[in-house]
């Protein structure tokens, strides 16, 4: 029994592996039953399946060898091996199986004369016996599998044991026993195609096997959805990806008492908080706390909340005075950023590996969990050394408070220097009066306001080029903004959703812009835009003639057109909530080292001998730049180009984003 059950579920491991005990014509079944070593096996050039599956041999090998041999033995002839001086055999079915055996000789699993179930048919039959076995190979429904597996522990066999013996890791097991527990009814459903997958990974969130029927019948055909069948399920809940869960944490939450709901088939934060009250209470606990030590430090007031926006105009603010990080804050700052950067693109690649197959492994799990938690911290850090640059004044501490609350992602999102309208006027003059006190006047800025455009308009180019490159990035970019328009119109944005055409700008202020990559790639992506007709009419019946991705390519053209970072100044205000034009980049993958190099046209004419020996002193060393010393200006420019070559070192206008800090200055009405 242990055997047909192991036997029917074979399809779960690899589609087309060919051990199956049912379903085979009778003349199959015929030849002479011998035993052959494997070593005198070789692929017969009369087997007529010619394309196998590389990937599924493990997965079959491990059936054959928790099974202790074949269930099915090879069909074979006679067939003479170049070379060979003793009689070797050709099979002609089952040549996947002799790859999996040939697969753990290679592994020390079985020696290479293993004796091997064959039965031998005369060469002439050979491609008939051959086609008669592969075409009638039946594939198992996926309900049947399930049923199987289920089978299985109940003849007392672990889901360690089982995932072993199919080559699967046991994450996947236990979610195919979690299906298989569903309500009977839904298994009838399944095999006869009247229910999706996602909806039954739904309906088992619960166990109730009368729940699950409830909560079917309760909804109406057309909103039989995995999202709908979920809401219902869990209506009182809160998923563990939410910001108010991640903020508060699934340790501190179990250790209060806290009650999860499980979901198997979930990726990264999976499953449901089933005690929303408990939640909250832990979440402005924690507000609470952070709250108390700003009130310690000084302020004059600080308030927990929950949910907080800067921008509905119920404060006005005060801004700190700030310090420039020492080379040692500014060298670390570059240095974590950089590895949050590579923790980033690692917890896409693990997300993406998900999605491409069934679910991560528990290993991919374990993975995801650890670098998140990485991320977490490195963010922290990061805004701490931010936080530690700002210098408030002690007038402004008086006047002024704290809102404490947590962002989209679950960590502390901090207002300081809002002030109540009932202050507002005793802190019209503190601001100016804080900067006296603290000797901190405007600062020349770091670059000319020309240099910031040229600079700024190939960060354009940049990111609309690798735009184009990943339409998917764009349509969200482009979704993102136009809801944001809807619900928060008063925010900036770094794509113009009345879709502006910037790329004559850029040619004009990008210096060097003709022969750089962005360019080539614009060209390229713009090329196909401009073959579209020009009538109305005619544009739309041409577009809606299109194929689904030669559509997002049009969508990812246009969103580049309008992306626009363009500034005369040398960094970037600092924004609250989510920064779109960091998004865009972080989920591009841009890089500015990739599409942009020092120049003397493009940028070291244009700043002074002392800049570029400070480039080239961070790119190569303080020893490296003291040749230019003396050198003439010009000359200092060649040299400088020639050494930064190949280096990627970028001006900080062109760094990967990170919050500025505001000079201090007069009172915001937080009216904008």
């Amino acid at each position: 029994m242990a055997d047909e059950a192991r036997n029917e579920v074979r399809h779960e491991a690899q589609e087309d592996a060919e051990i199956r005990l049912n379903g085979r014509l009778e003349s199959v079944d015929g030849g002479e039953a011998r035993l052959i070593a494997l070593n005198r096996l070789h692929v017969s050039a009369r087997n007529v399946r010619k394309v196998r599956n590389p990937e599924g041999i493990p997965a079959l090998a491990a059936m054959i060898l928790s099974a202790g041999g074949l269930l099915n033995p090879l069909a074979v002839v006679p067939e003479k091996r170049k070379g060979s001086r003793v009689e070797t055999f050709g099979v002609v079915a089952g040549g996947r199986r002799l790859a999996a055996l040939q697969y753990l000789f290679a592994r020390g699993k079985v020696p290479a004369d293993v004796p091997v179930s064959c039965r031998v048919f005369p060469v002439g039959s050979g491609v008939g016996i051959s086609l008669t076995e592969n075409a009638s190979q039946e594939g198992m429904h996926p309900a049947d599998q399930l049923e199987a597996f289920k089978r299985l522990v109940a003849e007392g066999k672990s889901i360690g044991q089982i995932a072993a013996a199919f080559g699967v890791s046991p994450l996947t097991v236990e979610r195919r026993l979690r299906l298989a527990s569903l309500a009977p009814v839904f298994l009838d459903l399944y095999r006869v195609g009247k229910i999706e997958l996602g909806q039954m990974q739904a309906l088992a969130l619960t166990d109730d096997q009368a729940q699950q029927v409830q909560v079917w019948e309760a909804l109406p055909n057309y909103q039989r959805s995995a999202h709908h069948i979920t809401q219902l399920l869990t209506r009182e809940e809160v998923r563990a990806s939410e910001p108010v869960a991640r903020f508060v944490g699934l340790e501190a939450y179990r250790a209060a008492g806290g009650v999860m709901r499980a979901d198997l088939f979930a990726q990264g934060d999976g499953g449901f908080l089933q005690d929303g009250d408990l939640l909250n209470r832990l979440a402005l606990r924690k507000l609470e706390d952070r709250a108390e030590q700003y009130r310690a430090a000084g302020w004059k007031w600080a308030e927990a909340r929950m949910a907080f926006s800067p921008y509905t105009g119920e404060f006005g603010r005060v801004l700190p005075g700030a310090r420039e990080p020492s080379p040692e804050e500014h060298k670390e700052l570059d240095r974590l950023e950089s590895d949050r950067h590579a923790i980033i693109e690692r917890l896409d690649a693990l997300e993406q590996t998900g999605a491409e197959h069934d679910g991560m492994t528990e290993e991919q799990e374990a993975e995801w969990q650890a670098l998140d938690g990485q991320r977490g911290a490195l963010e922290e850090i990061i805004e701490c050394m931010e936080g530690a640059l700002q210098e408030w004044a002690p007038a402004s501490l008086a006047l002024a408070g704290v809102v404490v609350s947590f962002d989209h992602e679950g960590r502390f999102l901090v207002c300081e220097g809002l002030v109540r309208k009932e202050d507002q006027k005793q802190v019209e003059g503190v601001a100016t009066e804080g900067a006296r006190q603290d000797g901190v006047g405007k600062k020349r800025a770091e670059f000319s306001a020309a240099l910031c455009q040229n600079l700024t308009a190939h960060r354009t180019a940049a990111v609309a080029a690798a735009l184009t490159q990943q339409p998917k990035v764009a349509l969200a970019a482009l979704l993102l903004a136009l809801t944001v328009q809807q619900r928060e119109p008063w925010r900036s944005s770094p794509l113009a959703v009345r879709f502006n055409n910037n790329q004559a700008r850029i040619r004009k202020d990008a210096l060097g812009y003709a022969g750089n990559k962005a360019a080539s790639v614009l060209e390229a992506a713009e090329a196909a835009a401009r073959d579209l007709p020009e009538s109305g009419e005619a544009l739309f019946d041409t577009l809606r003639g299109m194929e689904t991705d030669a559509l997002l390519g049009l969508l990812a053209v246009e969103v580049a057109r309008a992306y626009d970072v363009f500034s005369s100044e040398p960094s970037r205000s600092a924004t609250h909530g989510f920064d779109l034009a960091a998004g865009i980049e972080r989920a591009l993958g841009v890089d500015m080292a990739d599409w942009w190099e020092p120049t003397p046209d493009g940028y070291l004419n244009h700043v002074s001998k002392a800049k570029m020996m400070e480039a080239v002193s961070q790119a190569c060393g303080v020893a490296a730049a003291q040749p230019l010393a003396p050198m003439k200006k010009a000359d200092a420019a060649a040299a400088a180009a020639a050494a930064l070559t190949g280096k990627r070192w970028l001006p900080s206008t062109l760094r990967a984003y990170r919050p500025d800090q505001a000079s201090n200055g007069p009172i915001e009405d937080g009216t904008d």
